[in-house]
């Protein structure tokens, strides 16, 4: 059963102590706030003890770098999201429509199954084949909400050709919900896929979506105890396993120049996720630029920000802004995402502009599969 509430996920198996000593290093290392260290004491202590903070619950963009900083292993991501759901429901704060549209079972029948019933014949069989468990193998490939809205190209991958695929469409990782403070609604998701994930019979679990491969390899078992029976890796190292070890080769050579733009989970999932999006695009003759905040340190495209500020929205946009910014400083023109919200909120900012937006794992399979 997963935990009760996102305090539950502060304190994750494995830290060095089992409470904050409140030393502020998670807060003097946010990439927009940059407080000061007495500051940062100041405001850590008001959110161990439930006050209202001067900052934090009024600046933070909800991007996961203070996980990265404390020094005994907590998780103060955690801390903040239970104090910010709190606030919002002391003000009765609600999300936008489209945000509780988007979580699967929360208001059915909601986005992504209405994606599946206006989807043709041919990708809805597609989906009833995923839905069937595969028998015993090495690895299967998880296939998440949005892959499931356009699964022909994923089916017929000469790439992704040898890996069982499983896909139900009533199954989620959680990721929205549990973005948007909706911690009791994240719990019921991620049990039901739990149950169901489960049953596979597998040593890995290759996931579609970077975000999956977050939440049930990191989140899942770090955070909310539960726990797959077997490993959990992205498509993206899997690909990158495979071209190292010399089982696949890149059919099509890029030259050009790319900007990486890593994803709040980008940082969460490590460093192991992050070298393999660069080293496949490196592998396939793209020259990588980094924006200045980047890996651990990158900052959220501002859709984690609707959290705070809903329904005024002018606080996100200014975090859109922020990260915009730095794309535009490089001065490259393509720029790679790992994240499916990314893609989203960043389609709309770059309108009138000559920014090219790539999803990262659709560059990395069209150079495997060859495709123009």
């Amino acid at each position: 059963m997963a935990s009760n509430t996102y305090l539950d996920g502060f304190i994750p198996e494995g830290a060095d102590i089992n409470e904050c000593v409140k030393c502020g290093i998670c807060l003097q290392n946010c990439p927009v706030m940059k407080m000061e260290k007495e500051e940062a004491k100041a405001e850590i202590g008001r959110l161990i003890s439930g006050e209202e903070t001067k900052r934090v619950l009024n600046e933070c963009n909800f991007c996961f770098t203070c996980n990265h900083y404390c020094p005994n292993g907590l998780k103060p991501y955690n801390l903040i999201m239970e104090r910010i759901a709190e606030r919002n429901r002391k003000n009765n704060v609600e999300l936008p429509p489209w945000v509780t549209y988007m979580i699967n079972g929360k208001n059915e029948p909601g986005f992504f199954n209405d994606q599946y019933e206006a989807s043709s014949d041919e990708d809805k069989a597609i989906i009833k084949k995923w839905s069937e468990v595969p028998a015993r193998t090495k690895d299967v490939l998880y296939i998440g909400c949005v892959g499931r809205t356009a699964p022909t190209g994923i089916e017929h991958s000469e790439t992704l050709e040898s890996l069982p695929k499983f896909g139900p469409r009533d199954i989620c990782c959680g990721d929205i919900a549990y973005r948007f403070g909706e911690y009791q609604a994240f719990s019921e998701i991620a049990e039901k896929a739990f149950n169901r994930l489960s049953l596979l019979k597998t040593d890995r679990l290759v996931c579609y979506c970077a975000s999956c491969a977050n939440y049930f390899g990191n989140i899942w078992p770090n955070y909310h105890r539960l726990r797959l029976p077997f490993e959990v890796i992205s498509l993206h190292e899997w690909l990158w396993e495979q071209y190292q070890e010399g089982r696949m080769q890149i059919k099509k050579q890029v030259k050009q120049d790319i900007v990486i733009s890593d994803s709040c989970h980008a940082g969460e999932l490590g460093d192991n996720f992050m070298n393999s999006v660069r080293g496949l695009y490196e592998a396939a003759g793209m020259n990588v630029v980094e924006l200045k905040n980047n890996r651990h340190d990158s900052l959220c495209c501002g859709v984690g920000s609707l959290l705070r500020c809903s329904p005024n929205q002018s606080d996100a946009n200014a975090d859109t802004q922020r990260k915009m910014g730095q794309i535009l400083e490089t001065g490259v023109e393509d720029v790679s995402l790992d994240c499916h919200g990314c893609v989203a909120n960043l389609s709309q900012a770059v309108e009138g502009t000559n920014i090219k937006l790539h999803h990262a794992i659709d560059d990395i399979l069209e150079v495997f599969d060859g495709v123009s």
